[in-house]
């Protein structure tokens, strides 16, 4: 009798371990759908944003029953930030992501502005995909007896260009002028500089600001956290830098500097030797300099370019030059050199001259090309550039007016 008892115990209690156990499994079932739509919902509404691209002072909250949905979007260096959270039955969900324009079939792998005078062509220089030139279009030409080596002018098709540059977001403009004029110096919220800072994209940005020069050696800095100085950044090659934006008038990266950040000067960036930029990075000089009234001759002035990228250098992301006050008279002031060597993967937008010897896989956009060779300077010629097709299938990138956008990358 006592033996059947227990049998039965045991019995009722393995019965009610299964229901238990299917109760549990049905209620974390329907727990994981939810994260599941939710998670769905949040990127949804990212997606959603991308067509308008626009930016909020505020968080933009609403309800619909018991779901509660907010977003976000502000600029952050060269992208545009959105922060969505979807709050339904209990659950939290929060994304954030970087988003840029893409390219569709129509967008230029160069653009030159059209200044009445052709592009000309030296050594080994290729151009792939669409080509936006003068009406006077492309020729080949020598420098020193060095002649083009290409087997035709073009690789793509070319189309005559207007006289300006395609348009970037002047909202964007006028949030670059705020940051270089130095609206986080005076922040009440800035902290100090460590050896170790992390800060995720999930909460408000943390901003470290001096009046004097930030060296930046052995520091590990990962995440929403923005560096400015009054004077002058420095980044060596034993600095750790992921996420990060840099603001500064001069800003000196030195030789062997990996990472991911976003530089953004108004007097000078100096790129070194053998670094490496992971994307989404970018260099923006915002030049907001005067223009002098200078005689074209062999000033310094003339002759050191304000923004330069040295050899065996790979950047992933976008390299911009920006002049506060646009200067057609100023034809063979260098604004922009890559040498020969280097490599851009994404986007060169010059609003002034470049001396371009490099690889540009994706996009340049310029209003005019100029050649410092053998002593002399050519005007609207590459010598031994490349502009190839971008191999990112999805990249996003500066923010064009009238652009479609798509997500650069997702935050953490």
């Amino acid at each position: 009798m006592q033996f059947a008892l227990l049998i039965s115990v045991l019995v009722a209690l393995l019965l009610s371990a299964f229901l238990l156990l299917t109760h549990v499994q049905s209620f974390f079932t329907i727990k994981t759908q939810e994260i599941l739509q939710t998670s769905a919902l949040t990127n949804q509404q990212i997606f959603k944003s991308l067509p308008e691209r626009i930016t909020t002072k505020d968080t933009i909250v609403t309800t619909e029953g018991d779901k509660q949905q907010k977003l976000f979007t502000n600029y952050h260096g060269a992208w545009t930030k959105v922060f969505s959270q979807i709050e339904t039955h209990h659950q939290k969900i929060k994304k954030t992501a970087l988003i840029g324009s893409t390219f569709d079939q129509k967008s230029p792998n160069l653009y030159l502005a059209n200044t009445n005078s052709p592009l000309v062509i030296v050594g080994d220089t290729r151009l792939e995909g669409n080509s936006y030139l003068p009406k006077q279009g492309v020729k080949a030409g020598n420098i020193s007896g060095n002649y083009y080596q290409g087997s035709s002018l073009y690789y793509g098709r070319v189309i005559e260009s207007e006289a300006t540059l395609p348009k970037v977001d002047q909202q964007w403009i006028s949030y670059l002028e705020r940051l270089s004029n130095g609206s986080l110096l005076n922040e009440e919220h800035s902290i100090s500089l460590k050896k170790e800072l992390k800060h995720t994209f999930y909460k408000q940005g943390q901003n470290i600001s001096s009046p004097s020069t930030i060296i930046l050696g052995d520091e590990d800095i990962a995440g929403n956290i923005t560096i400015q100085s009054a004077i002058q950044i420095i980044v060596h090659s034993t600095a750790k830098l992921e996420g990060v934006i840099l603001i500064a008038p001069s800003i000196i990266i030195k030789d062997n500097v990996k990472g991911n950040l976003q530089a953004i000067a108004t007097k000078k960036i100096t790129v070194g030797k053998g670094c490496y930029l992971s994307y989404p990075s970018a260099l923006i000089l915002f030049d907001q300099n005067k223009i002098k009234n200078t005689t074209e001759g062999t000033t310094s002035q003339n002759k050191e370019p304000d923004f330069t990228i040295s050899k065996n250098t790979l950047i992933e992301g976008s390299v911009v030059y920006l002049k506060k006050q646009k200067d057609t008279q100023n034809r063979i002031k260098t604004h922009l050199k890559t040498e020969l060597g280097t490599e851009i993967i994404g986007e060169v937008y010059c609003e002034g001259n470049i001396d371009f010897q490099g690889i540009v896989r994706g996009s340049v956009y310029t209003r005019q090309f100029i050649a410092n060779q053998s002593g002399s300077i050519y005007l609207n010629h590459i010598y031994n550039g490349k502009i190839l097709n971008n191999p990112i299938p999805n990249y996003a990138g500066l923010p064009f007016i009238n652009s479609k956008n798509s997500v650069a990358k997702w935050l953490y």
